[in-house]
C-alpha cells in the first residue's frame, strides 16, 4: 500500500502572481467603462452575394479624407487615423484591417462609399477563370 500524500495548503508563488494579475482590485466598476470607451470595438461586416463581396465598417465621426483604402493584387487594406484637439483635450483614433482578395480581382472595379458614419466597400467577384491556352510552333 502507498502512503497518503497531502498537498500543502500554502499558496505557491505562481498562484499568488496569478491572483494579483487576475484580480481587478474592485476598480472595474470605476475604470471599466473608461477602458471600454477608450478602446471601442469597431463593428465590421463582410457579406458575400452572387456577384460581389461587401465590407461595411461603422466608423462615425470621421471625414472621408481620414480613411485610406489600399489595394494590391492579393489584398485590400482599410485604415484610418484621426487626431482631434478641442479645449486642450486631444483625442486619437486609429484602425487597420486587411482582407485577402479572390484571385483575378480587378482593383479598378472596387467601389467605396462613406455615408452617415458607415464605410461600404464593394468588391465585384471576378469572372470564373477560363484557362488560357497558347499554341507553340516548333521551328
Amino acid at each position: 500500500m502507498y502512503p497518503m500524500i497531502r498537498r500543502s495548503s500554502v499558496p505557491t508563488t505562481r498562484s499568488l502572481m496569478d491572483s494579483i494579475f487576475e484580480d481587478d482590485w474592485g476598480l472595474a466598476p470605476i475604470f471599466g467603462s473608461l477602458l471600454r470607451e477608450a478602446t471601442p470595438e469597431i463593428k465590421t461586416s463582410v457579406v458575400a452575394s452572387d456577384k460581389d463581396y461587401r465590407i461595411d465598417i461603422v466608423i462615425p465621426g470621421l471625414d472621408k479624407e481620414d480613411i485610406d483604402i489600399e489595394v494590391n493584387d492579393t489584398a485590400i487594406a482599410i485604415s484610418y487615423e484621426a487626431k482631434k484637439e478641442s479645449d486642450n483635450i486631444m483625442s486619437y483614433k486609429s484602425f487597420h484591417r486587411s482582407w485577402s482578395l479572390p484571385k483575378n480581382t480587378d482593383p479598378q472595379s472596387i467601389n467605396a462609399e462613406y455615408n452617415q458614419g458607415i464605410l461600404s466597400v464593394v468588391i465585384p467577384k471576378p469572372d470564373a477563370e477560363t484557362p488560357i491556352t497558347h499554341r507553340i510552333e516548333i521551328t
